[in-house]
């Protein structure tokens, strides 16, 4: 998808994308041979073939930072097809939704690996890690994960991109809590941690710390799902996009 993108082009809308790819310009390679043959569909600005050339080289050096930078930010979905191997799933428990409430767990998932932070164990490690990434992908991050993650880490820095699977659900016409819509649209959890919710994650924490072991691995499970569904959800809604625009993933 990204590759058959122009709107990170100064002055290009959506109608004049559609007419590109309309013309059979469906690449930026296809923008390049069209140009240097003369046979595109109407005038261009001078500017566009040398941005065109440089998002070819610049995608070649996984450089993300340079679509972040010029794409809207509405059209920043398109990035994760080319950088889903730079993309990490997040998902955090917390001990309530208060201010003065605290983060016990943060869970990562990259590459089909699930990885987790601990409260008094290994949570200071969060901020380090993320910098690897080149997309963050969370459900409601913006309001509830990522106001968290900087209460505890004054001075995160997040990886360039943010994707919020809820809002993509939303232009779908997807609505609801995560595991709702997991729920319709057919991704079914493990039956260990099935039906559990925040309140369950709540107590899971407040057992573990009266020494209870295993009720530590339980809430681990209950968010390796959250987390690997996440990045079902997210797959689905990029392929969704893709097929509204009239393209194939």
């Amino acid at each position: 998808m990204l590759e058959a993108t122009f709107l990170h082009l100064p002055g290009a809308t959506p109608e004049i994308e559609r007419k590109l790819w309309e013309a059979g310009i469906q690449s930026w390679q296809d923008f390049v041979s069209r140009y240097q043959s003369g046979s595109l569909p109407f005038a261009i600005r001078t500017d566009w073939l040398n941005l065109i050339q440089q998002s070819i080289t610049q995608l070649e050096r996984g450089n993300i930072k340079f679509f972040a930078h010029l794409l809207p930010t509405s059209e920043y979905w398109r990035l994760y097809g080319s950088f889903k191997s730079q993309s990490v799933f997040l998902d955090i428990e917390t001990t309530g939704l208060g201010l003065k409430d605290k983060v016990t767990v943060v869970g990562l998932y990259h590459n089909d690996e699930y990885e987790a932070f601990i409260d008094d164990l290994n949570l200071e490690r969060v901020p380090e890690v993320l910098r690897c990434f080149s997309i963050l992908v969370t459900f409601n991050g913006s309001e509830f994960d990522i106001p968290f993650l900087e209460r505890v880490f004054p001075f995160l820095i997040l990886p360039p991109v943010h994707l919020d699977v809820q809002a993509l659900l939303k232009r779908l016409g997807i609505r609801g809590s995560q595991k709702a819509i997991e729920e319709r649209l057919g991704f079914v959890r493990s039956e260990e941690v099935r039906g559990m919710t925040g309140v369950d994650a709540v107590l899971l924490w407040e057992a573990y710390l009266r020494g209870e072991q295993k009720a530590l691995e339980r809430l681990l499970e209950y968010n390796r799902e959250d987390v690997a569904k996440l990045k079902d959800l997210m797959d689905y809604a990029y392929r969704e996009l893709c097929r509204q625009l009239g393209w194939w993933w």
